[in-house]
């Protein structure tokens, strides 16, 4: 984020929807502070900007260029909502590199340095806690089937390393105590730890570094457009087998979007689950949740292990029941391999009007 002194003395003025000086403040609140992203600019006064899922048409005399992203103060809500910019990150300085990540996937550059690590690349605690974020956590999930352990292993993943470490210098005091428990607790703090270690001649490790980075920005991007966060966790199963479990998550808007753009509906949550097994094939299954209640589907590409989900649902369904959610709907397709394992990340970069600035 580019922060421009001379932004204080410009404002930006909403003009909800098409219509100028429609008098709605469109649900903001005074003082708060909000991110927006250019749409298109219309002319050198008007753009159109995507605000927290919602556009409006908005009259500025700032220069601006589409897929600018800006970081803005509500100063005024009467007669129209009026925005102080912050600072602005112009369109091109923030891309992700897709390619660097669909290759760490292919790869699996997650067991590769995980590999090398067990095979004398990092010390005996290096690899008991490699071990303790790919397996013991992973396997506490298939024994008690709780969502706190998905969650650990959510924010171990190293997605959060940068927030988590900031919340940490933040504290008043801190020691080198803590900063250790935090490398260790987070798949990208281990990974700056390797890379330290081994004196950056590690190139998969620097590889997956990259592609962590890279993820970052795309699902900064695509939360601020979609509120879609793409998140590869590194999995070890009970055989041996080292997978990549891709989850997409959509997360539900506000509750004062919701309310004004899904006629009192409650938004869902949606969630995407990718995996590829040795022996049963790929299979991605599409959740969808309101409140307490859920519908699903499982695409899977081989026939047998259709047959198997079919007959495990009645127990998924109990299983869900026993958490207190309704299972509304849930079925299976059989579908081809190629159009199952396509990226989740790429519904992420498949969005409406290519609002994303992305490097191929």
């Amino acid at each position: 984020m580019i922060t421009l002194e001379n932004l204080s003395s410009l404002n930006i003025s909403i003009f909800t929807g098409k219509q100028k000086h429609s008098g709605e403040t469109s649900g903001f609140v005074e003082n708060e502070i909000v991110k927006g992203k250019v749409l298109k600019v219309l002319d050198s006064e008007t753009a159109i900007l995507l605000i927290n899922g919602r556009k409006y048409t908005a009259g500025t005399r700032i220069p601006l260029k589409t897929g600018d992203i800006l970081e803005m103060k509500v100063k005024e809500l009467s007669p129209v909502p009026v925005l102080r910019p912050m600072g602005i990150r112009h369109a091109g300085s923030g891309a992700a590199n897709i390619s660097v990540i669909l290759s760490a996937l292919k790869e699996n550059l997650w067991k590769s340095v995980y590999e090398k690590v067990n095979a004398g690349g990092g010390s005996i605690t290096g690899k008991a806690l490699w071990n303790q974020i790919t397996k013991d956590l992973p396997g506490k999930l298939l024994n008690d089937g709780r969502p706190e352990s998905l969650f650990k292993m959510i924010e171990n993943s190293g997605i959060f390393w940068e927030t988590k470490l900031k919340d940490l210098i933040g504290q008043k005091s801190i020691d080198r105590n803590q900063i250790g428990q935090l490398i260790d607790s987070d798949l990208k703090g281990l990974l700056l730890r390797l890379i330290s270690e081994t004196k950056g001649e590690d190139l998969d490790a620097l590889r997956l570094l990259s592609a962590m980075k890279n993820m970052q920005i795309l699902d900064r991007l695509g939360f601020e457009q979609d509120r879609k966060i793409f998140l590869p966790l590194p999995v070890i199963l009970p055989d041996g087998h080292f997978i990549i479990i891709q989850l997409l998550f959509q997360f539900p808007l506000k509750e004062k979007e919701a309310h004004e753009n899904s006629a009192g509906d409650k938004h869902p949550l949606e969630i995407s689950v990718l995996l590829e097994l040795s022996k049963l094939g790929p299979i991605r299954a599409d959740f969808t949740i309101k409140g307490k209640r859920v519908e699903g589907v499982f695409k899977i590409a081989v026939r047998e292990t259709l047959k198997l989900v079919e007959s495990g649902i009645p127990a998924f369904v109990k299983s869900l029941e026993d958490k207190g959610l309704k299972m509304q709907h849930i079925g299976c397709m059989l579908k081809k391999s190629e159009i199952i394992t396509q990226p989740l990340l790429l519904d992420i970069i498949q969005t409406t009007d290519n609002n994303i600035s992305l490097v191929a």
